[in-house]
């Protein structure tokens, strides 16, 4: 899911905003490395525009469920309207209603957005007992003195939006493709479908479902832990588990849960179609050292 945000104002991230529509442009057409990693996978993607400031065309490829182009820079107004947001939810929803459909399994999500690292990280400390300085990083790039900077808009940010109910949060200080795949997360969770949880802004999302429903994180198998700071304090947060991988990836666009999503495939096929000891007619050496007291 693809979203703007009007934060940049601020100057939190040194990457223009074109970028955003530009690598949906790529993603969808095969470029990038989501893309790369879901054929490799033989994974289907799909690029999904929730609040590109941008207009594209049908040869783009791009999937239209634009609510708006680009939130609203959230230190001067929340972010998104709560109807705005709540159709963002509803597109992430509809996706993964969709994707079922076709016989999907299980799911990933992925982002692309100018900006979102300064949401995320908002969205974060908002939800849990994290500092804002123990969950933002540099992003693009940011020297010392610009990252003391971005952590000031958050921390005003937090004051000006003093609500910590998750919708309010969302509405506040998240973006549409947050939004979005929040809403896809609680839908792929009602389905009871595996959620391949990827990095930092992906996870920022997990919290604001989690909060919704406080059964979500069963559904999530988080796939790695994000170079970005902090990243390991959220994954606590939702009470996940150990991640699969640890590369310090700081990519995003659903590159984490691709990367891992062999080992969970290869997992899985352990439950259903390895055979036993007595179907192989190989003798037990676990009955053998629990008959021991060894095991």
């Amino acid at each position: 899911f693809a979203s703007d945000h009007g934060v940049v104002e601020e100057g939190v991230t040194h990457s223009p905003q074109q970028i955003t529509y530009q690598q949906c442009c790529n993603f969808a057409s095969g470029g990038g490395a989501c893309s790369l990693f879901a054929s490799l996978n033989h994974a289907t993607l799909s690029v999904i525009d929730v609040g590109v400031n941008h207009n594209f065309s049908k040869q783009d490829a791009v999937v239209d469920c634009k609510i708006g182009y680009g939130t609203k820079n959230f230190l001067k107004g929340p972010a998104m309207e709560r109807e705005l947001c709540l159709q963002a939810m509803e597109v992430g929803r509809n996706r993964v209603h969709l994707a079922v459909k076709e016989g999907a399994q299980a799911i990933a999500f992925g982002e692309m957005g100018v900006g979102n690292t300064t949401s995320a990280s908002a969205v974060s400390a908002a939800l849990t007992n994290l500092s804002v300085s123990e969950i933002t990083g540099k992003g693009s790039g940011l020297s010392d003195t610009e990252l003391l900077h971005k952590v000031a808009v958050i921390e005003k940010a937090l004051e000006l939006h003093p609500q910590r109910d998750p919708l309010s949060v969302l509405c506040n200080l998240g973006g549409y493709e947050i939004a979005a795949i929040c809403g896809g997360m609680l839908e792929a969770a009602e389905a009871s479908l595996p959620i391949l949880l990827d990095g930092f802004i992906v996870t920022s999302a997990a919290l604001v479902a989690n909060a919704m429903d406080e059964h979500l994180h069963e559904y999530l198998i988080p796939c790695h832990q994000s170079g970005m700071q902090g990243h390991r304090n959220m994954l606590e947060s939702l009470g996940c588990g150990k991640p699969l991988l640890d590369l310090q990836m700081q990519l995003g666009e659903g590159t984490g849960a691709l990367a891992a999503w062999p080992l969970v495939r290869l997992a899985s096929h352990l439950l259903t179609d390895m055979t036993s000891f007595s179907d192989a007619q190989v003798t037990d050496s676990t009955k053998l050292l629990q008959s021991m007291g060894l095991a």
